[in-house]
């Protein structure tokens, strides 16, 4: 399956998601901010990276900026979470091509899937 990042300040919520990628044969990484989450896209170069936008110190806006700099991680697809922000509020400061989106929290299971299938999917083609 896929190497998949997940930066996110919220210790219950990056543990839920990294065992539902775990059952389903994805190789997880996880971040529990900023820095540490650049750190870890440079190292395993992932396929995948799921961010969250509000985060203490650097924000999801900044580190995906510094994502899109770097090489490796420059076309790299970023699902990006938030239970505060919209996502007119997060891609108004990010993207504005297909290779993201955004999910609000708390994280609907199934849409998640489906939204990681469709975006590894097309990350492919």
């Amino acid at each position: 399956m896929a190497r998949i990042l997940i930066v996110d300040d919220d210790f219950e919520i990056v543990s839920v998601v990294k065992d539902i990628l775990l059952v389903d044969g994805h190789e997880v990484e996880t971040a529990s901010d900023a820095a540490q989450g650049m750190k870890k896209a440079r190292e395993m170069v992932p396929e995948l990276i799921i961010l969250d936008f509000h985060m203490p110190g650097a924000n999801g806006a900044h580190l995906f900026e510094n994502l899109r700099r770097n090489l490796s991680s420059s076309k790299t697809p970023v699902i990006f979470m938030s239970g505060q922000a919209s996502q007119a509020d997060i891609f108004s400061e990010t993207c504005e091509s297909g290779d993201c989106c955004f999910l609000p929290k708390p994280i609907d299971i199934k849409e998640l899937r489906k939204v990681i299938n469709r975006m590894l999917r097309e990350k492919s083609v």
